[in-house]
């Protein structure tokens, strides 16, 4: 079959640091070709050099359908049919579809109504390509994190005066839960079958083995094996993807968790989505909260953590917490390790070191002056505990990777010993060895005594951390998994009931309950 797109020799050095070396890579048409790594492997570079962001060293050479390719240069890439979806997608939320697919295209202010009726008819016909039935009128923002994506591919895909060659998908199913990530990848089989080549990338090995024909793994800059994923399992694909065997063990070891003392108890917790929500959560106990995009998953740590406002209760070890004061929570012994690091969590112009104390510098204050020294000779315990890489304490956070820069949002909290824990999406974006480090993080908070709520897209990481998984749904919880039926397919399972009644919590001593059917589903005090 036809190569799509071949390189040879792609090196890339930047001041200091040489991020790819001598890098292979060969992609047929029609198959999914899976494209993995740890954060900091290579494969953010190796993608930008194919979109022309970056140039490669000199010796590099590359070709598409059998011609020479300029590697390093967007506009060979636009003309040779090279096509990119990151994980943001590039999409204006407040814009229709229609306007989002025809975004680059010259001044339409003057189009008339036929025209504006075929461009409709254009975009129905793309999205419907891809299995997907959208109103070309609807404004993205309330479309499900399956359909922007998709909205994402067909105009990259329609953006092509030739016919489509080349996919790029980056970590674009990092926000997706389970049931949208199934129906993202009926599409992808759909363009792969059409002819067009995809290169995935992905920090979810099950994903890329469920997925993929091949997997090319980079590992500090270099390729270690491109093989075909019908002759890998998970634990061959983790153990070439890091160097070493995976744990013997994935499943969750309880803390010995004391069931009369509730270190967080909520009470009519409402916000945007979450409707008079009720929950607990035991000092040395994990909780996981599982839903679907719009099931409220995605605002309850923030509405917990004072982050967003909202109407109800929040209680830390009896004290109730102030409604959106995230300084009062904290002062409580709430801490958030958000989904978004990078807006709500980070100063990635400050130093390693800069964010990890900056919520408590009292310990290195002397006579009334600030101590560098004991700072950092705690900053250096930190990153030798945690493995953070680079170890300069002094180096910017800003130039970490994705999971680096998640291993010190997490020192910055489990230094100051947290009451409680609360965790977005903490492994999101993370390569397969840090998500390992991080979930080691988690099980030693709890051990510690702290009650740590984790919401989370990724079942696995349910199963793997928590005591008892909670299923959110229009903002209630539907139900509680706990014990043997804690498992993957239970949660996937509840999650896609579209049963909205509230879940009738166990007759124990436990207060989980949610939610009397009398509460609306659209509260105010919503932000």
């Amino acid at each position: 079959m036809q190569t799509a797109l071949g390189a040879r020799g792609v090196s890339k050095t930047f001041p200091g640091q040489r991020a790819l070396d001598d890098v292979d890579i060969d992609v047929v048409a029609g198959e999914i070709h899976a494209l993995v790594g740890q954060n900091g492997s290579g494969k953010s570079t190796l993608v930008k050099i194919l979109a022309g962001y970056h140039e490669p060293d000199a010796g590099a050479v590359a070709h598409v359908r059998g011609r020479p390719f300029e590697l390093g240069s967007a506009a060979a890439a636009r003309a040779a049919g090279l096509r990119f979806v990151h994980q943001d997608l590039g999409l204006v939320e407040v814009m229709s579809v229609t306007d989002n697919f025809f975004l680059s295209a010259p001044d339409r202010s003057s189009l008339s109504r036929v025209r504006r009726r075929d461009e409709r008819a254009t975009v129905r016909a793309a999205l419907a390509a891809l299995g997907y039935d959208l109103d070309p009128d609807a404004l993205v923002v309330q479309l499900a994190e399956s359909e922007r994506t998709a909205v994402a591919m067909a105009r990259a895909l329609a953006d092509i005066d030739e016919d489509p060659v080349l996919l790029v998908l980056d970590e674009v199913t990092a926000s997706l839960p389970g049931a949208e990530v199934d129906r993202l990848f009926d599409a992808l089989r759909r363009i792969a079958a059409s002819g067009v080549a995809i290169l995935f990338i992905s920090h979810h090995l099950d994903e890329v083995l469920g997925l993929a024909d091949r997997v090319t793994v980079l590992r500090d800059g270099r390729r270690i094996a491109t093989a075909r994923t019908a002759d890998m399992s998970h634990d061959d694909l983790f153990r070439v993807l890091v160097g070493r065997e995976l744990e013997a063990s994935l499943a969750h070891a309880s803390a010995a968790v004391d069931s009369h003392e509730d270190a967080l108890r909520v009470r009519g917790l409402g916000g945007a989505t979450i409707a008079d929500l009720d929950l607990s959560v035991r000092r040395g106990e994990v909780v996981g909260v599982a839903g679907l995009t719009g099931s409220g998953r995605e605002e309850l740590a923030g509405l917990i953590a004072g982050r967003l406002p909202r109407t109800g209760t929040v209680e830390v070890g009896g004290v109730v917490v102030a409604p959106m004061d995230p300084h009062a929570a904290i002062h409580a012994g709430v801490c958030l390790v958000p989904a978004d690091r990078a807006a709500h969590a980070l100063l990635p112009a400050t130093s390693m070191r800069e964010n990890m104390t900056i919520p408590d510098l009292r310990p290195f204050w002397r006579r009334g002056r600030l101590c560098r020294s004991p700072e950092r000779a705690e900053v250096e315990r930190w990153i030798g505990a945690l493995d953070v890489r680079p170890v300069d304490g002094e180096a910017s956070v800003g130039v970490l990777s994705g999971g680096n820069q998640q291993k010190v949002v997490m020192a910055r909290w489990l230094r100051v010993r947290p009451t409680v824990l609360v965790l977005d999406e903490p492994t999101q974006g993370v390569d397969v060895g840090s998500k390992s480090d991080i979930h080691r993080l988690i099980d030693g908070a709890a051990a510690d005594g702290a009650a740590v709520l984790v919401c989370s897209t990724d079942s696995d990481e349910l199963v793997r951390l928590a005591d008892r998984v909670l299923i959110l749904h229009r903002g209630r919880v539907t139900a509680e998994l706990e014990g043997e039926g804690l498992t993957v397919e239970q949660i996937e399972q509840r999650q896609l009931s579209s049963a909205g009644r509230p879940f009738a919590a166990p007759t124990d001593s436990r207060p989980v309950l949610l939610a009397t059917s009398s509460a609306s589903s659209d509260p105010g005090g919503a932000p």
